[in-house]
Formats: structure tokens, sequence, C-alpha cells
């Protein structure tokens, strides 16, 4: 018996379009159907599948399951809203707009169309990450009081002269690179309260950000530290420490530090260290390299989504989880402005 699988569309073919074609293609329950661009080149010339110039074109002509948009930041909510109004469930990159209130339409265009949105933070399918959680929820540190986040690399030129908007408020390392850090701190400790940060321009001239840091405080008395910037030359980030996407080469380092009362974690290489007696630092301290079996997690996630169309599973992302990083980003960008601590509406 033949099996029907997923009819997908992706809207957007750029760099992460392109990503999520291929994951499509790696699954056995989905088939990609449609592109949407609004611009027709060489490399979707090359793309086994119908193109339109529009979503509102596509849907003209195709019965779709799922849409993924991977378009420009700015351009997330208007893409996704068309999707929404036309009954279809959607997979939204990651961020899944630029603003919290572009966000809560979204959330209730979706109630009122009954709609699933899923965002496009993938690490959180990520097996390192399932078995980081699992180790702090069985208590294996005991009492988390610290974290440091790293989010630091060099984008050549080019990078940026690939698409315009990246040069664009909203597409700095803090939309671009660092939600993904927040959205993966939201889902091991929860939320975020306060915010106290400093940011400085772009040296090469952008509308945005090239370097941020900040202090945050979580619900639950978690003090994080974080540092971002898309201009040092740098072997923290979890790009290079992740071993995610084989473009980027592998470091030894990790991108974040977890410290609690009985030991202390690195990710993503998780390694937990402790001291031989009682914690006691005088005492030696060692680590222990905890296994998992990898596997691709772009490729997971289009499994969930799959499943999610199937009514199988219910969103491991909802809109709602990822509007609280907006907020965060929103409040980190407050601060920088004023200069002043932020708190966080519950």
């Amino acid at each position: 018996m033949k099996i029907r699988k997923i009819k997908l569309a992706v809207v957007g073919i750029g760099v992460m379009g392109i990503k999520h074609i291929d994951a499509i293609n790696k699954t056995s329950n989905a088939k990609l159907t449609a592109v949407v661009d609004f611009k027709k080149n060489s490399i979707i010339n090359k793309i086994n599948s119908n193109f339109y110039f529009s979503i509102k074109d596509m849907f003209k002509s195709e019965t779709i399951d799922g849409v993924i948009i991977a378009t420009p930041n700015s351009s997330h909510f208007k893409d996704g809203l068309e999707v929404i109004r036309h009954k279809c469930p959607v997979l939204i990159e990651k961020p899944i707009t630029i603003r919290s209130m572009d966000t809560d339409k979204l959330i209730n265009e979706a109630k009122k169309k009954k709609v699933q949105i899923l965002v496009g933070h993938h690490r959180r399918h990520n097996p390192v990450m399932l078995k980081a959680k699992e180790l702090i929820d069985n208590n294996l540190l005991g009492k988390v009081r610290t974290v440091n986040i790293n989010c630091q690399m060099f984008k050549p030129n080019n990078y940026f002269k690939e698409a315009h908007w990246k040069k664009n408020d909203g597409a700095g390392p803090i939309f671009v690179n660092l939600i993904h850090d927040l959205d993966l701190m939201n889902f091991l400790f929860g939320k975020i309260i306060k915010v106290f940060s400093m940011s400085q321009n772009s040296l090469r001239g952008f509308a945005n950000e090239d370097v941020s840091g900040a202090v945050l405080e979580f619900k639950n008395g978690i003090i994080a530290t974080f540092l971002t910037s898309d201009s040092v030359a740098s072997p923290w980030s979890w790009e290079l420490t992740a071993r995610e996407n084989d473009i980027y080469p592998s470091t030894e380092e990790s991108s974040y530090l977890i410290g609690g009362t009985k030991a202390s974690m690195s990710l993503p290489n998780l390694k937990l260290w402790q001291h031989s007696k009682n914690g006691h630092w005088f005492t030696p301290i060692s680590s222990t390299k905890y296994p998992y079996k990898f596997s691709d997690p772009l490729v997971n996630q289009i499994e969930h989504f799959c499943k999610v169309i199937e009514k199988k599973e219910k969103p491991i992302i909802t809109a709602s989880i990822a509007n609280e990083t907006i907020k965060v980003i929103e409040a980190i960008k407050l601060s920088s402005k004023s200069k002043k601590l932020v708190e966080l509406k519950n």
C-alpha cells in the first residue's frame, strides 16, 4: 500500500530555504510540492518543484498540507499571515516576527482560522539539548545558579552582499544568531524577567548592532550573561561547537557554561564537571562526557511538522513560546538604548 506523502511548500529560497528543502528531501513522509520566491534564478531552476512568484498564486494552483516560511526576517509577519488566511499549517523560520505585537496578531488570526503555527528554532530538536535537559531535570547539576552564553563569530563581507536585508535593523546578530541561544535558555530554564544590556553599532556602517552583551535574570533566580558579535574572530559559537552543519569548521570549545551547586555543564560538548569530594574547591575537579545519538535537527523538525499536520503531535515550538524570546530581544534593545534595567511583563 502506497503511503501518501505530506505536501510541503517553501517560501523564500535563500540559505535557510535551501536548507529546509534539503531536510524535506531527507524525510520519508514528506515531499516538496512548491517553492515561492519573488524572482526565479539558476538555483530555483535546479529544484524539482513547481515555482510561483507569490503565496497567493501558489494556493490558486496547489493543494498544500504545510508551508515553511524562510523569507527575510521583516517579511515573516506578512508571509505568515497570508498562509494562515489560507487555513494552512505553517512553520515560520525564526524569528517568528521582529515585533512581539505582530506575533500576537499572527496568534489571534491562527486561532480564528484554527491553524497551527510552528517556529523554526531547530536546536530544540537537537538530541544533545534533549539530553542536557534530561540531566538538568534529573538534578545532576543540583540547583542551577549561573549561565554564560557565548555567540561570537566573524561573518565575511560577502555574507552581507548576498542579501541586502542582512544589513537592516532586525537582522543583526541578536535577531539572526543569539535568538537561538535565548530560545534554548527558555527551553532549559524558563522565563527571563529582567534584562540589562549594552550594544554597539555595526563597525561596517550597517543599520544594526554588531556587538551586544547583557545580564539576564530568570524567574527561578538564575543569573545569565551573554556576549554576541558577528565581527570578531572567535571559536565560541554554537555553529562552531555543535557540529550541526559541516560547512562550519568544528572547534573543541563550548558556547554555554552552566553552573550548578552539585556540578557544572558545558555545551554542546555535554561535559559535566564535578569535584571529587563534597564540592570542595580544594579537591580535584574532573569532567564526564555524556553520550548521545546525533540526528539532524532540521530533519527532525520537518518530521515533527508532518506529525503536527497529521494531528499526531502537538507543536513543540508554538508562536507563544517563540514570542517569549522576541520579548526578551525587545527588552535587550530597549535596555541598550535607555541604559536602564528592563523588567519584562508577566
